[in-house]
């Protein structure tokens, strides 16, 4: 078994958070300055994952990604590769955050396996050492963790969840999803365009994956599934419903034409570098009240709801350097009278976790006709969009149009069941644009 002596620093903090309670590892006092709801019952088409714990209103700005910010969280084992999580925490001190794992089948029910069988090390880890801002409205400390490291490393392959927990209250604060896969066999992904699938003649992309392995105790139809996940929205994964083991170490999977994705799935630019800098998007900005408000121009369904065309992977790339403000960021929608809906509105994006909160919510203004809502947004550069809740379910395209022309990221994700642990490994995983 492995094991591995706490460092001093460590060990005076962990003993310091659960006998004493109270010291500079642990939370005095939060500042609350958005009033963000967290979500009430699942919907139906989520961005989030229904074992997944979204973050509370204190925690903002959180990413896990691979090299770069942005970068999906996967990692190959073996490989030395690195997941990296950044957060903020609105708070006047800095706190001690415990990290546990979980592991997780193709669907993401949680696996029966043990840590000790998934995890190489510590079963937890801990984060501390928060950077504070530079300004103090809202005060807030930055966090980074890194992953793999000397303390903790993945054993298995397969879907996981990171959880982060306050040490002082043991609450479980929220989770982020991170794939570590084997690089077994070879997978070549490819799109087909199709049109006249739903009534609005949108664009749609049936994705197809042929992959080649060598494994003569493997029997395909039973062992092999495949997974398809558009921008890394990991809870809206959909899996192969086709296949074909026709030749011999060749598996064919693909999705129903039915169940294809929507190629021209909309974003909007938000660019907030820095607050007091110009931009076309920012038609007033106040700074002479303790959380600066900055409101955006209108965006207009059918005339100014013009798609992001992404250069990178990213969707959200808020800014990390201690001179990074908060603001409270107004967004305005002004929707044509034959496209309003009775349903409610809201705007998601990277600077909410893409959650379906109340106070980012939108209110018609029935004397302007144009939707209003807002949220704490930190400088840097989003993709967000509008989207409506019908009933229990989440409609993220109504508002976006037919034949827009949008970049869209796509993931292929082969597992086999290990018929023996009854669990998915995480063969191989391939990425790829459209055109």
């Amino acid at each position: 078994m492995f094991i591995k002596v706490l460092s001093p620093f460590r060990l005076l903090c962990v003993i310091t958070a659960l006998i004493i309670g109270a010291s500079a590892c642990s939370v005095r006092k939060v500042e609350t300055v958005s009033g963000d709801v967290r979500p009430g019952p699942r919907l139906q088409n989520a961005f989030t994952l229904p074992a997944q714990i979204n973050p509370p209103e204190t925690i903002r700005s959180v990413s896990l990604s691979q090299g770069s910010e942005g970068r999906a969280p996967i990692i190959q084992m073996g490989s030395g590769q690195r997941l990296t999580l950044l957060f903020d925490e609105i708070a006047s001190e800095t706190s001690l955050f415990r990290v546990t794992f979980t592991h997780h089948n193709a669907d993401w029910s949680e696996s029966s396996l043990l840590p000790i069988f998934f995890l190489q090390g510590f079963p937890e880890d801990y984060i501390h050492g928060g950077e504070p801002g530079q300004f103090q409205t809202p005060m807030h400390f930055s966090y980074r963790y890194t992953f793999p490291n000397d303390n903790i490393r993945p054993l298995t392959s397969g879907n996981y969840l990171m959880h982060i927990h306050n040490q002082e209250t043991n609450r479980k604060l929220f989770s982020v999803p991170f794939f570590v896969f084997e690089g077994v066999g070879e997978v070549i992904s490819s799109l087909e365009e199709l049109y006249n699938q739903s009534d609005r003649v949108m664009r749609h992309h049936q994705p197809f994956a042929r992959y080649k392995y060598d494994d003569p105790s493997a029997i395909p139809q039973i062992d092999f599934s495949v997974y398809f996940v558009q921008n890394q929205f990991w809870a809206k994964a959909r899996k192969a419903d086709q296949q074909d083991f026709s030749e011999d170490g060749i598996a064919r999977m693909y999705l129903s034409r039915n169940k294809a994705f929507e190629g021209t799935f909309e974003f909007i630019n938000l660019g907030l570098g820095r607050l007091d800098e110009y931009s076309m998007q920012i038609v007033e900005y106040r700074q002479d009240i303790s959380v600066p408000r900055v409101t955006l121009d209108r965006d207009v369904v059918n005339l100014s709801l013009s798609p992001f065309i992404r250069r990178s992977t990213s969707l959200s790339s808020p800014r990390r350097d201690r001179n990074a403000r908060y603001a409270l960021v107004r967004f305005q929608l002004e929707v044509p009278p034959n496209e309003r809906t009775t349903n409610p509105i809201y705007v998601v994006g990277g600077f909410n976790n893409w959650q379906i909160l109340d106070n980012n919510r939108l209110r018609l203004d029935s004397s302007t006709g144009v939707y209003t809502g807002q949220a704490l947004v930190k400088e840097g550069q989003y993709a967000y969009k509008y989207v409506t809740v019908d009933g229990q379910r989440v409609n993220d395209v109504y508002f976006d149009a037919s034949f827009a022309s949008t970049r869209q990221e796509y993931h292929t994700l082969v597992y086999k069941r290990d018929q023996t642990f009854q669990f998915d490994r995480l063969l191989e995983i391939e990425s790829l644009f459209s055109e």
